[in-house]
């Protein structure tokens, strides 16, 4: 069974937009769309409008891949890259919360051991 890759659905369509004039001209242009795009992301949850969310969610996203295709980075890259940066940092939490004898930790707990393990790296 063949996996259709959603990334590069949206950037077909991206590129399709833009080959009719359809498309930002200036990266600050994909920044405050993901600031508005951000902030109906957050209307919608305190909406508590579930459909709503996911749209928003998607529109984000799209918006998302659109700043990533205008710095030329492929989008399993990106996420393959914090994917990486995030384990580091998880068996980090681990092996501190294990040094205290601890298998789980509070937010504001976690909050202090995770800005620890930031300044580390």
């Amino acid at each position: 069974m063949n996996k259709k890759n959603i990334f590069k659905e949206s950037l077909d369509l991206q590129i399709a937009a833009k080959n009719i004039g359809l498309d930002w001209l200036e990266i600050e242009g994909i920044i405050d769309k993901m600031k508005e795009e951000t902030k109906e992301v957050d209307d919608a949850i305190k909406q508590q409008d579930s459909l709503a969310i996911k749209e928003e969610l998607g529109d984000l996203t799209f918006t998302l891949l659109c700043l990533m295709r205008h710095l030329n980075c492929e989008p399993e890259e990106i996420i393959e890259l914090a994917n990486i940066k995030f384990k580091k940092r998880y068996k980090q939490v681990l092996g501190l919360l294990q040094e205290e004898g601890k298998s789980y930790a509070s937010p504001e707990e976690m909050e202090k051991l995770w800005e620890k393990i930031k300044k580390q790296t």
